[in-house]
C-alpha cells in the first residue's frame, strides 16, 4: 500500500517506469550499435584477407608517419618504449620524444642509450606551445629525435611533437603502449584508401595485464588473473570491439583514442592543435575536428581500425581505478560543454542529430539515471509505490538485454579479437555478469562525483607504474597504468 497522495503516488510511480525503460532504450542502443559493430568487422576482416595489406610495408604510396612520444617522469621506462617504437614494420617514420620538463633522468636515458647529440633544427612553429629547449637527434641508425622542452601538460608536448615533426602524419601516443609490429600499416591503410578526406584513425587499445612481453612486444596474450584487472578487460571490449566499429561505420566516431591515434597534421593545425586547459583532450580534439569541417561543408573521414592494436597496462588498484575514471568523466563533461550547440543541430548532419546526442544521453545521462534508480525504485517498492506486477517484469527485461549484449560483445571478441579460447571465453562471460554485482556501482558513483569538481585544476595524472610493457624481459603484467581510453 502507498503512503502518500495520489498525485505523489503516481509521479513516483511514473519515475521508476521512466528509470527502468531509459535503462531498456539503452541496451537497446548499445545492442543495434554492436550488430552495426559485428558487419563492419567483417567488412574489415575480408579486406585484411584480400586487401594485400602488408605490400604497404614496402609501398611508395605508403604515407610517412611521426610518431610522438610525450614523456614526463618516464626514465624508469622511456628507452624500453623507444626501442619497442623502432621495430616497427613500417616503411617511413620517426620517433619524436617531447619532454615535457621531467625533473628526473628522462632526457640523460634518451641520450646515453641513442647517442644523441644537440642539434640546430630549423623549423616554423605552427602551433604555439612553451619553451622548447633543446632538440637532439640519434647518431644511430634509428629516426630518434629528443625534444626537451619546458612543462605545459601533455597537450602542449603533443603540439610541441607536432611543430617539430617532419612528416605529413603523426601518431600521438603513451610512453607505457606497446604497439604490434603491422598495427601503423593497418591503420595507414585508411589513410591510402581516401587520402584527400581521412583526417583521422584511431587504433585498438586493449588490455596487457596478463600477457607476456618479450623483447618489447607481446608474445602471448593471456588474462589478467585479478578481478580488478578483468573486468577492465570486457570494458575494453565493448568500448573498441563492440561499439567503436559501428559508430565509424556510421560515420559519428567521436573519439580517437590518445593511446593510439594517427593524425592528418594539416588538419590538426588548422583548428589550433590540442588544448591544454583540458582533461579529455583527445575526443576534444575529435570533436573539433567533426566541427570544423562540418561548418565548412568539407567532405571528411574519422575512421576505426580494429586491426591496429596497442596494449596498455590499466590499473590494479581501486585508488588508481578511481582516478582514472574520474578524470576521464569530468573531461568527458567538458567536452559536453564545449560542444553542446551541436546537439540536435542539423548543420552538423548525423554527428549533431545521432552521434552526439545519442553519446550523450547515454554515456553522461547514464550515471544519474542509474544513481536514482538504485535510490527510488527500491525505496518505492518497500512503500508501495510501484506496481510489482509491471515493475518486476520490466526490470526482468532490461537486465536480460544487459546479458545479452553482454554475452554479444563476447562473441565479437571471440570472432574477431584474441580470447577465443574456450576457458578465456567462459571466464569472460562470467566476469561480464559479475560486474552487476559491484564495479558498475563503483563506476556509476565516481561518474556522478566527477561532476563536483574545480575545473581549473589540471595536472598530467601521475600514477604508479610497474613498467611491465617496457621491459625486455618476458614475465606476466601486473599492470597500474592508467591510459586514456
Amino acid at each position: 500500500m502507498s503512503v502518500g497522495s495520489p498525485m505523489l503516488d503516481g509521479a513516483v510511480r511514473w519515475i521508476n517506469y521512466l528509470v527502468l525503460a531509459y535503462v531498456i532504450l539503452m541496451e537497446v542502443q548499445i545492442l543495434v550499435v554492436a550488430a552495426a559493430s559485428y558487419l563492419a568487422l567483417r567488412r574489415d576482416q575480408f579486406t585484411k584477407r584480400h586487401g594485400r595489406i602488408r605490400d604497404l610495408a614496402t609501398s611508395d604510396t605508403t604515407p610517412p608517419i611521426s610518431i610522438i612520444i610525450p614523456a614526463y617522469n618516464e626514465a624508469a621506462g622511456i628507452v624500453e618504449s623507444v626501442r619497442s617504437t623502432a621495430m616497427l614494420h613500417y616503411p617511413r617514420l620517426e620517433i619524436i620524444v617531447v619532454n615535457d620538463g621531467s625533473n628526473d633522468l628522462t632526457v640523460q636515458r634518451l641520450v646515453e642509450a641513442f647517442d644523441m647529440v644537440p642539434i640546430d633544427f630549423p623549423f616554423r612553429p605552427a602551433i604555439e606551445t612553451q619553451k622548447i629547449v633543446r632538440i637532439y637527434r640519434s647518431r644511430m641508425p634509428l629516426p630518434v629525435v629528443l625534444v626537451d622542452k619546458e612543462n605545459g601538460g601533455k597537450s602542449d608536448a603533443i603540439n610541441a611533437g607536432v611543430n617539430v615533426s617532419q612528416y605529413p602524419y603523426f601518431m600521438a601516443t603513451d610512453a607505457d603502449m606497446i604497439i604490434e609490429s603491422e598495427a601503423l600499416i593497418h591503420a595507414a591503410r585508411h589513410f591510402v584508401e581516401d587520402r584527400a578526406h581521412t583526417v583521422a584513425v584511431g587504433g585498438n587499445v586493449r588490455p596487457l595485464n596478463g600477457s607476456k612481453v618479450r623483447s618489447g612486444s607481446v608474445s602471448e596474450v593471456k588474462l589478467p588473473r585479478r578481478p580488478i584487472e578483468m573486468v577492465q578487460v570486457v570494458e575494453y571490449i565493448r568500448s573498441f570491439l563492440a561499439a567503436r566499429p559501428g559508430w565509424s561505420a556510421m560515420r559519428s566516431l567521436l573519439i580517437v583514442s590518445g593511446a593510439f591515434g594517427i593524425f592528418q597534421k594539416l588538419a590538426v593545425v588548422e583548428v589550433g592543435g590540442f588544448r591544454n586547459d583540458h582533461l579529455g583532450e583527445d575526443m576534444e580534439m575529435t570533436m573539433r575536428l567533426h566541427r570544423h569541417n562540418l561548418r565548412n561543408k568539407r567532405d571528411y573521414r574519422i575512421v576505426y581500425a580494429p586491426d591496429a592494436v596497442a596494449w596498455t597496462e590499466v590499473p590494479s588498484d581501486w585508488a588508481v581505478l578511481r582516478k582514472q575514471r574520474i578524470r576521464w568523466h569530468r573531461g568527458f563533461i567538458q567536452v559536453i560543454w564545449q560542444y553542446r550547440g551541436m546537439i540536435f543541430n542539423p548543420r552538423y548532419g548525423r554527428i549533431g542529430l545521432v552521434g552526439w546526442p545519442s553519446f550523450i544521453a547515454f554515456e553522461f545521462i547514464a550515471p544519474i539515471v542509474e544513481f536514482l534508480g538504485w535510490l527510488i525504485i527500491p525505496l518505492s517498492i518497500a512503500l508501495g509505490y510501484v506496481n510489482v506486477e509491471v515493475a518486476v517484469p520490466l526490470a526482468a527485461v532490461a537486465l536480460l538485454l544487459g546479458a545479452v549484449n553482454s554475452v554479444v560483445s563476447l562473441f565479437l571478441d571471440d570472432r574477431f579479437g584474441y580470447y577465443d579460447e574456450a576457458g578465456q571465453t567462459i571466464r569472460l562471460l562470467l566476469y561480464s555478469l559479475a560486474e552487476h554485482l559491484g564495479l558498475r556501482q563503483r563506476s556509476t558513483w565516481w561518474r556522478v562525483r566527477s561532476m563536483f569538481w574545480n575545473p581549473s585544476r589540471k595536472v598530467w595524472g601521475d600514477m604508479q607504474r610497474t613498467g611491465v610493457g617496457n621491459l625486455a624481459g618476458s614475465t606476466d603484467s601486473a599492470g597500474t597504468v592508467p591510459s586514456e581510453v
